[in-house]
């Protein structure tokens, strides 16, 4: 590993992703609606890099605590501003094209395969840093530091272990554990080393910190975005107020500890914040877009300042009543925009192009490794899975191999280039064969 005299590694972490191609792809990679939406709406990169802003905000935040305590837990908890920034800006460079639509069509299809634990985003992105991303031939993925690695496992477990030993949390808000899982058993030796100095299955402080930063910034852009877009009437959500409060309960009342009348005051204190803001009379205004970045200001600073050290590991915690808060505000975009039926029917459309994806790529690749109909990067991704011994230590044969190559593949083309893709092989393109994106 090389040393710069002008850099430290974690700041060479970041020039890294900054500098890939995985990372410069999610720009193509929708947040909630698709990126081919004619407003201006927050894509995965555009809210990575908020994400990566904001987890720095959050570490320097901390920093300026100087008391002797804070002094101590700042060593035990190992926070660093470009640690976290660098994590945000990875935290969602493995999701596959149209977002976490995605997610549960490439998951069915793995769990087909036996051999394989099916399909999770986080540790499809853990997988890019590690094996996919390339900058150099003599070394598998982007080369990064033990801490940054670290700090974007937001589920720092294996399929196994998540379902054998299910986590006894005493609350929600309780951010040191994730209820999901992270990582594939092919990057089970990068995960054994990141996690080398961790403490069981807890994340680790810098985790913590960029799965907070995740949580606020989805919270705030979203809300502007569809109230620019007209979708959430934000001079007039009383009139909603008890049917946002019952959806609410429902999506958010298995959580562990959930209390709904906390929730129900903090959903009051926003629906009055924005309704004694928001003008009701043309809602894209330069009245109401000063009167949302103040609030959104606001917001912003209340989140950042809820962070604060703790006695015990992961030795950073969030006050639980601004978690209410943030899920109070993602509550708004969850009424009035994801459970709409015209993103819902657009969403299932979605679903339909990446199976028809995989199932077409998948029957090419079983015909011949070799056939000219499959694009270039694909045969390069099933060659290379040939050398992973990691791989081949556990994959049951030729079908194992071909499902991992068709899922790699497809998470790194963004939504045009899915669509595009789908038509060619289907006979419905009416693009040209000169100059094709994927020869």
């Amino acid at each position: 590993m090389e040393v710069d005299p002008y850099r430290t590694p974690y700041q060479r972490d970041r020039d890294r992703v900054l500098y890939s191609s995985a990372f410069r792809r999610l720009s193509g990679v929708a947040q909630v609606a698709a990126v081919n939406e004619q407003r201006v709406l927050h894509n995965r990169l555009t809210h990575s890099l908020k994400v990566a802003q904001l987890g720095r905000r959050l570490v320097q935040h901390l920093k300026h605590d100087r008391s002797g305590k804070s002094r101590d837990l700042w060593r035990a908890a190992g926070v660093n501003a470009d640690v976290v920034e660098t994590a945000g800006l990875v935290h969602d460079i493995g999701h596959p094209p149209f977002g976490h639509i995605s997610e549960p069509v490439l998951n069915a299809c793995l769990r087909r395969v036996e051999g394989l634990e099916g399909f999770e985003g986080n540790a499809q992105s853990f997988r890019i840093v590690t094996k996919l991303a390339r900058r150099r031939t003599d070394h598998p993925g982007l080369d990064l530091t033990r801490a940054t690695l670290d700090a974007m496992l937001k589920y720092p477990r294996t399929r196994s272990a998540s379902e054998d030993n299910p986590f006894d949390v005493p609350t929600w808000t309780d951010r040191g554990f994730g209820g999901k899982w992270g990582t594939y058993r092919s990057e089970l030796m990068d995960f054994r080393w990141a996690r080398k100095r961790a403490r069981g299955d807890r994340r680790s402080a810098n985790a913590v910190l960029m799965d907070w930063a995740d949580d606020i910034t989805y919270a705030t852009h979203d809300i502007e975005d569809y109230f620019w877009a007209g979708l959430i009437p934000l001079h007039n959500l009383h009139s909603d107020r008890d049917g946002i409060f019952k959806h609410a309960c429902r999506r958010l009342g298995g959580l562990q500890d959930f209390d709904p009348a906390r929730f129900a005051g903090e959903l009051d204190r926003v629906i009055d914040r924005f309704e004694k803001s928001i003008s009701s009379s043309c809602w894209d205004t330069r009245r109401n877009r000063s009167a949302m970045n103040e609030i959104t200001t606001e917001n912003l600073g209340e989140c950042v300042r809820a962070v604060s050290f703790a006695a015990e590991a992961p030795f950073v915690t969030v006050d639980p009543q601004c978690q209410y808060l943030v899920e109070a505000l993602k509550e708004l975009t969850w009424y009035y925009v994801i459970d709409r039926p015209s993103l819902a029917v657009m969403q299932e459309g979605q679903k339909h192009i990446i199976q028809s994806l995989y199932d077409r790529l998948s029957d090419c690749l079983s015909e011949s490794p070799k056939s000219p109909r499959l694009p270039i990067q694909l045969r390069s991704l099933y060659r290379d899975l040939g050398h992973d011994e990691e791989f081949t230590a556990f994959s049951g044969g030729s079908d194992v191999r071909r499902a991992r190559a068709v899922v790699d593949y497809i998470c790194v083309l963004t939504e045009a280039q899915a669509v595009d893709l789908d038509e060619r092989l289907s006979g419905r393109s009416h693009s040209s064969m000169f100059g094709a994106w994927f020869s």
